[in-house]
Parts: structure tokens; sequence; C-alpha cells
């Protein structure tokens, strides 16, 4: 394949009231060093990983990618016409300001690839650096990074396809930022794929390795998770998940495009997306003007295939008609059990764990149209206020449950 041209950047969410479910609590020259794998305080990071596009594996290639957001990609492009088989490294730059990454090269044995093209980094920027063109190449091709087979470099830059026994070579990866050159030790071999031609031990084996912090053991693999598990609000305000890739290791990958759609509910259909950030994670938020019970999933999509998240789910519940709502004691919040809701005995018959409620107070409240957790509320002296004639039949209402009233 002849090769493509190189980007340098790439820019790369009528009834009685008889029904309720407890729902919260309302709680009142260039310079030269060597180095460890790359600080966190230094807000320069530096990652390795291995792209197998030939037997492809979806949450160990590496993401993100070419095409990412706030990514600059040297490397083979486009990625639907590339076969990949090859190491990569991806420098990030999380300091809070703007740098040059000067140049990047890999020692492997004797072997050199090196000449790839500097990237001006933004504050939460990234550049992947990896094969030039399509294809795998075995043995040393440097110091042109045109091929990158990095897993099949041996001693003295030989052949070493083929091979399972570990050559015990530790790759070297010098990263050169606005003049500064340091060296950094691959000291589990994720470049090589732990010295062997991990392709062929056994055969067909993929050799994807996700982005790893360099100098850490390979954190093969990748997790997308979604938080909470279930969550409860009023219709017309707001629910908000959160999505959080990581690779197997627990390490956060950001700049990775998530896409989040609703698979059940009221809201079937509704989608969503967002890019992580330097935790890895990424919310998504939306409202619902209907009742119901929604199931969110997220996913992440790379050339390799697609990673999928557990399932959460978000309740959406009406409030009382006209705004307000019943209130019932924290004694009483037993699922399916009784309640008085309203009446001149509402203190006497809904004893709250602290003592009792005063006796003006005959069970609602209106002072918070649109009740949440974390607020307080008040009603007006001597009485409170009455509640609506009836309510919505055979759906959840939200209420409010107090365990202090003064």
């Amino acid at each position: 394949m002849e090769p493509t041209q190189r980007p340098s950047m790439i820019h790369r969410r009528s009834t009685p009231i008889a029904v309720a479910v407890l729902l919260c609590i309302l709680a009142l020259g260039t310079a030269v060093t060597s180095a460890t794998p790359a600080s966190a305080a230094s807000g320069i990071g530096v990652w390795v990983g291995y792209a197998d596009s030939l037997r492809a594996e979806a949450t160990s290639f590496p993401t993100p990618w070419l095409g990412s957001p706030n990514t600059a990609f040297d490397g083979c492009t486009p990625a639907t016409t590339c076969t990949y088989d090859a190491g990569a490294v991806r420098v990030v730059n999380n300091t809070g300001s703007t740098v040059t990454v000067n140049a990047i090269a890999v020692h492997i044995s004797t072997c050199t690839y090196t000449g790839w093209l500097p990237a001006t980094l933004a504050p939460g920027a990234e550049l992947i650096v990896t094969q030039l063109t399509s294809g795998a190449e075995d043995g040393c091709s440097g110091p042109s990074p045109a091929h990158f087979d990095t897993s099949d470099v041996g001693p003295g830059g030989s052949d070493y396809s083929g091979h399972c026994d570990p050559n015990g070579i530790v790759p070297m990866v010098d990263v050169t930022i606005n003049n500064q050159t340091t060296s950094y030790p691959d000291t589990y071999q994720v470049l090589n794929t732990g010295g062997i031609d991990a392709a062929t031990c056994p055969v067909l084996s993929n050799e994807s390795i996700q982005w790893t912090t360099i100098g850490h053991a390979p954190c093969r693999g990748s997790v997308l998770s979604l938080a909470p598990a279930g969550q409860t609000h009023g219709v017309g305000t707001t629910a908000t998940v959160v999505a959080t890739f990581a690779n197997s290791c627990g390490q956060p990958l950001q700049d990775v495009s998530v896409q989040f759609a609703a698979i059940g509910g009221p809201n079937n259909g509704r989608t969503g997306n967002g890019t992580t950030d330097a935790n890895g994670q990424t919310p998504y938020s939306y409202s619902s003007a209907v009742a119901g019970t929604d199931t969110w999933r997220a996913s992440v999509t790379n050339i390799a295939g697609t990673i999928t998240s557990n399932t959460v789910t978000v309740t959406w519940v009406l409030f009382a008609p006209g705004g307000g709502a019943f209130v019932i004691s924290d004694l009483k919040d037993v699922q399916g059990g009784p309640a008085y809701w309203w009446g001149a005995q509402w203190w006497k018959k809904d004893p709250l764990s602290t003592g009792l409620a005063p006796a003006a107070f005959k069970g609602f409240e209106k002072s918070n149209l649109t009740p949440s957790c974390g607020q307080t509320w008040t009603t007006r002296p001597g009485n409170s206020p009455p509640p609506p004639r009836t309510v919505p039949a055979n759906i959840d209402m939200l209420v409010i449950v107090s365990s202090h009233i003064t």
C-alpha cells in the first residue's frame, strides 16, 4: 500500500389518595534526562500500546485512536483501509499549558524508529504515533516508522516473528517536549508484546494491548461502566448518568467519544454523547416529560468493534397535582407499608424518629413546587396547606420522607 498523507493535527452530553413510593429523604537546545514512568504531577502522560486490526478485538485495541476528540494522530490513514500491526505511543498533555512535542523516538535493541511529525498540544489534547503505512513487516524496518511492527523485532534488529521465547529486550521511548528530551523504559515490554511474537504464541492470537502508562505491566482489555445503577427524579427535573472508561488496570482513558442510548422506557430511543476527561469520565444529563423507568446503556466504538457498558435505570415520577408533596415519617418508610397521608391526626399517626411533629402540621407541604433531595421545606404558621383533591391512579408519585419537623 502506498503511504498516505500524514496529518500534523486532527482536532481530533379522580382517585383516592392511596399510591406513593419512597423516593428520597430530604436532609435538612535539547537537554536529555531519564525517567521512571511519567509522573502525574508533571501533567504529561506517556502511554504505550499495541494495535492489531488483523485479529481485531475491541476491548484491547488502543482507544482513543485516529478520529478521537482532541487527538493528533500521526499514522496510517484512513483507518478504514489500513491494516494495523504495530506498536503505538501516546503523549497526553494535562499540564494546563500548551506544549510542543518536538520528537518521539523508540529504541528496541539496536533498532530505532523516529521521524514522526511534531505536534502542538493544547491542554487536554494528545498525540498518537504509530505505523505510517498499512500492513506488517518483520524485523527492524527503522529508522522510518513506515512500518512499526515492534513485536517482530529481536536482538540486534533481527526478525523475531514466530518466536515464543522471551528475548528480554526492554524498549526505550524518548519524548522531546519543548526541546527537553526524557527517556522512558517500557519496563514490562508492551511495545514488543512481552519480548515474543504474541501473534503466534499461540497461533492467530490477538496482539492488541490497550493503552497502558509506560513502565506499567500490560493492561489488556478495557471496561466501560455506567453509574449510578438506579436513581429516581420528579418529572420535569434533571437526571445525570456518568460513563467511565478505563483499561483493565483501572487507568482512565481520556479523549474517548462515548455514546449514550435509552434502550427502554418512556424515553426509549433517546441518545446523547460525550468525551471522557482526564478521569476517564463523561456525564450525560436529560429531563423527562413523562413518568416511567428508562433503561440506559453507554458504548464506545473503535475500528475493532464496540464496547458496551452495564445498564442503569432512571425512574421518573409525578409530583402532586399543582405542586408540592405529601410527607411521611421516616418510621413509615416501609415498602408496601401503611401511611397516614393527611389529617389533623398526622402528628400522632406518623411519629418521627426524632419525636413528634407540631400538631398543626397535617401532612402536606407546598413551599417547594418540585421537591428534590437535600432541600428543606416550610409550611405556613399554625397550619399546613390542603392537598390536591385527587391524584393520578396506578402511578408512582413523589413524596417526602422526613425525620425531623419543627
